[in-house]
């Protein structure tokens, strides 16, 4: 996976005018898939919608009733009695096979998606490439790691006192709720990084698919239980339910069969839902990924002949798929020096050339308009971008880090084309910045000089607030591979010892379990 992939230049061409697809795919259930069905009690009903005329689309989905999802929590439940018995080469077969299925159905999810979205068919293309390969990334771990066994200490039988024979394992720990979210309807959805790290470890799947995208989720579900049919897996291994109603979210996690979540979304959402996992009976790990503004710091060694092209990456990182990243470098720190100066001038041309951007769902592009508003009248506005009906408009706005620290709301991240600058006037002001910054998931240093004791300083104060640290790169690209990390410090993410994408991903959904004195045979 090229991980510049979701990076691109936005100021080439406005994602409104990218062609859509002239036929709609029609083979779209429009129900849940529960217990190896299809099937919808329909009392209510919700559209998908276009994302860039923000009408209704041709497909109708069947809101999920509480009985319902029971009934796929408790087949979740059933199947994982099955599925956990099975080996790790057999689960294995499962993630390769579901990849190869989403590869045979990829016009058509790739045309439904784009419908949804406004998405491109490179970038959907893309995304398609990551997801399969997550797949395959886990499933050839399972084929090439030992499996079970963690720690083994033999028996000391001569010893005072007696040692028996110890053995660590590790256990999954049973259904797992995913959250599709909104700005990945492939990678971090349906058939997602949740839901394949959730699988390799042993664990059923219930998935909660976004409403933004219902008809994608749909057809990415059709693949899957063909995947799953063909490796005679249980057919309940996975369940998908479809709902606009919040309701149906907290249910979910407060379910007793459920042993996990897993979510990527917004803060205010991800927290409601950890509030109704603390109202359990059993409490249950929350994995939850809850947005980040991804500092820029801009060390006062920067190279004024690296100003420029920095400020071109800024404006491209923060711009490129509509700002719409969790890892968007919303928020720049610099200093008073001349490469700075020219950084901004530069930034501030490169904005006014951003043509406007169709967001991803109606939603969405209401909230970005209503807090780039509220923003506007409290800091200073450098650069605007071209606007358009229905669409968003780049933003770069600027303040002082005394207002920063003196202003909470301009802590939050605003999803969309848009940053903030910040201006610093010396590296003691840059440290105190650094410790009060909340937990990120990524942060980046340019400028950075080895030699220098205050900069190794500020990298080491800078590493206990983020989950990846960056020296002279964007923060847009996250690899696929066993050491990515993809959390941070809250209220980056729910848990600091967790990563939703990489080979640790897998370890969010097993647990430890010590054998004593059991035969070395078993």
């Amino acid at each position: 996976m090229n991980p510049t992939l979701f990076t691109t230049d936005s100021r080439r061409k406005s994602t409104a005018s990218a062609p859509v697809a002239p036929a709609l795919p029609l083979n779209i259930n429009g129900r849940h898939y529960i217990g190896g069905q299809w099937q919808a009690d329909k009392p209510n009903q919700f559209s998908a919608i276009n994302a860039v005329t923000f009408e209704p689309l041709p497909w109708l989905f069947a809101e999920c009733q509480a009985t319902e999802l029971d009934n796929a929590c408790e087949a979740a439940h059933q199947a994982f009695l099955i599925y956990r018995e099975k080996t790790a080469q057999e689960r294995a077969a499962l993630l390769r096979q579901m990849a190869q299925e989403l590869r045979a159905a990829a016009s058509d999810i790739i045309a439904i998606a784009r419908q949804e979205t406004a998405l491109t068919e490179l970038r959907l293309q893309g995304e398609l490439t990551r997801t399969c390969n997550q797949l395959l990334m886990f499933a050839e771990a399972l084929e090439t790691q030992p499996e079970g066994l963690v720690v083994l200490d033999k028996a000391l039988p001569e010893r005072q006192p007696p040692r028996p024979q110890l053995e660590l394992t590790q256990l999954p720990l049973g259904p797992v709720a995913v959250f599709a979210a909104s700005n990945f309807p492939l990678a971090f959805s349906v058939a997602g990084g949740d839901t394949a790290s959730a699988l390799a470890a042993g664990c059923t799947v219930v998935v909660k698919a976004h409403s933004a995208h219902p008809a994608t989720s749909d057809r990415v579900m059709q693949a899957l239980v063909h995947a799953i049919e063909l490796c005679e897996m249980p057919k309940a291994l996975l369940s998908l339910v479809q709902a606009k109603n919040y309701d149906i979210s907290h249910q979910l996690v407060k379910h007793p069969r459920i042993k996990a979540m897993a979510f990527t979304g917004s803060f205010r959402v991800g927290m409601a839902l950890k509030d109704s996992i603390h109202q359990r009976a059993e409490p249950i790990p929350c994995y939850a990924e809850l947005g980040s503004l991804n500092p820029q710091l801009v060390l006062p060694e920067l190279a004024l002949c690296n100003a420029t092209e920095l400020a071109q990456q800024l404006v491209a990182s923060t711009t490129g798929s509509g700002g719409q990243l969790c890892t968007k470098p919303g928020l720049w720190l610099l200093p008073h020096t001349a490469a700075a100066e020219l950084l901004i001038d530069t930034a501030i041309s490169a904005m006014q050339q951003v043509q406007p951007q169709t967001l991803l769902h109606p939603g969405i592009y209401k909230t970005y308009r209503a807090q780039t508003a509220e923003r506007a009248l409290q800091v200073k506005t450098l650069a605007s971008g071209a606007r358009a009906d229905k669409q968003a408009g780049a933003l770069l706005f600027s303040c002082s880090l005394n207002e920063l620290l003196a202003t909470p709301e301009l802590w939050h991240e605003i999803f969309g084309p848009c940053a903030l600058v910040v201006r610093y006037h010396s590296l003691t002001e840059l440290a105190a910045f650094i410790e009060k910054l909340p937990g990120q998931l990524a942060a980046t240093v340019h400028g950075y000089q080895a030699g220098l004791p205050v900069h190794q300083a500020l990298l080491t104060q800078l590493e206990y607030q983020v989950g990846r640290i960056i020296l002279s790169q964007m923060p847009t690209g996250v690899e696929v591979c066993a050491s990515m990390q993809h959390g941070g410090p809250f209220p980056s993410s729910s848990d600091v010892r967790s990563t939703s994408v990489g080979l640790a991903a897998m370890q969010r959904f097993l647990r430890p379990l010590c054998r004593q004195n059991f035969p070395a045979s078993h």
